[in-house]
């Protein structure tokens, strides 16, 4: 398995989420051509990973042959990523990820008819490089999941784009995550928040992604939008014909 793909390996089943998921399996099933790139974008924590894993698992019913990537099996040494620091907002944007390699070994090779393309370059945990490639065979989808999917070095390389919004859940975990047992003198909190949020290194990843929505406007770009703050029940927002 490609470094980097870390989904829930037992995903919460309900009838809202299994209907949820066939509907997206049916739009990729639909696109035409011999191969499909399929990206599944959202904030970090918003269930990317297991989403796409899932999705994966209908469409390979369906019929259809799937690679699974991400851009966590890309990313860039540590060194590199923290050039500018370990709080900056862009260096988390613009740094994170070997976008030229992403591009060059995984999509373009995929969408011009490649027998093998590179699933991941790089594991994040150990820091260290390595080459996962994978055969291709005829019809393929590619389901890519990851941060920041719908830059603009990415282009149109995109089939359909499904988001995925959960700012409800992930800023409740964030606000718990800061006030949590915190004791009733005002210095002493006020202490405690401040290390929280200097241990969490807020303006890199807080920052760095309402940059990137700010930016982008990915919620309006995506071909498929859907609220996954509640894993039970995800549902659409907005899908484009």
């Amino acid at each position: 398995m490609p470094a980097g793909l870390d989904g829930n390996p037992n995903p919460i089943a309900t009838a809202s989420r299994e209907a949820v998921l066939s509907a997206v399996a049916e739009r990729v099933l639909a696109l035409g051509g011999d191969r499909a790139l399929v990206a599944i974008d959202g904030r970090p924590g918003a269930g990317k990973s297991t989403f796409a894993d899932e999705l994966a698992v209908k469409v390979t019913a369906g019929g259809r042959h799937v690679l699974r990537s991400t851009t966590d099996s890309f990313h860039r040494p540590r060194s590199e990523r923290m050039r500018l620091g370990l709080t900056s907002a862009e260096g988390y944007y613009l740094e994170s990820h070997q976008l030229t390699v992403i591009i060059k070994e995984l999509f373009e090779p995929f969408a011009r008819g490649a027998n093998t393309v590179l699933l991941a370059a790089f594991d994040e945990p150990s820091d260290s490089s390595v080459h996962e490639t994978a055969a291709v065979d005829e019809p393929a989808v590619l389901i890519f999941d990851g941060l920041f999917l719908q830059r603009p070095e990415f282009g149109d390389v995109w089939d359909l784009v499904v988001f995925l919004q959960a700012d409800r859940r992930l800023d409740q975990d964030w606000l718990d995550f800061l006030l949590a047992d915190l004791t009733g003198d005002a210095t002493n909190r006020a202490a405690a928040i401040d290390e929280r949020l200097s241990r969490a290194r807020w303006p890199r990843y807080r920052v760095g992604w309402s940059a990137y929505v700010e930016a982008v406007r990915p919620a309006d770009r995506a071909t498929v939008v859907i609220d996954n703050n509640d894993f039970a029940e995800p549902h659409f927002v907005r899908s484009i014909s």
